[in-house]
């Protein structure tokens, strides 16, 4: 990569670490465009920058943070009903928060939460 470029990409990388250290991800946006004005880097520039570090699409990765979000909260919260684990990491409809979840775990939330207690 050419210096310039290696500069840039740093600069991206820090902005997208500082945002998933605040939990960006679980405020409730919807688009790419979105996202990077949070970033506060362009949208080309992001989605770039997420398919070659995380080898992905800037929503399937977020996504997948999410899905992150809420398997540990489903531990640290063992009490916590799974609709409002879903709001709290940004996804307010109960039925996608599930699908969304199975789609990466293979089960469901509380099927999940069942299989990876810790008694």
């Amino acid at each position: 990569m050419p210096p310039a470029q290696l500069q840039l990409d740093e600069r991206i990388g820090t902005a997208v670490a500082a945002w998933v250290q605040d939990k960006g991800y679980v405020k409730s946006l919807v688009t790419l465009e979105e996202i990077a004005q949070d970033v506060g880097v362009p949208s080309d520039q992001l989605s770039a920058y997420i398919r070659l570090h995380e080898r992905c699409h800037v929503l399937a990765w977020r996504k997948r943070l999410r899905i992150a979000e809420a398997m540990d909260l489903l531990l640290a919260y063992p009490g916590l009903p799974v609709s409002l684990v879903g709001e709290m990491v940004g996804i307010a409809d109960k039925s996608n928060f599930k699908r969304q979840f199975a789609d990466l775990a293979g089960m469901s939330p509380r099927e999940w939460r069942e299989r990876h207690r810790l008694d």
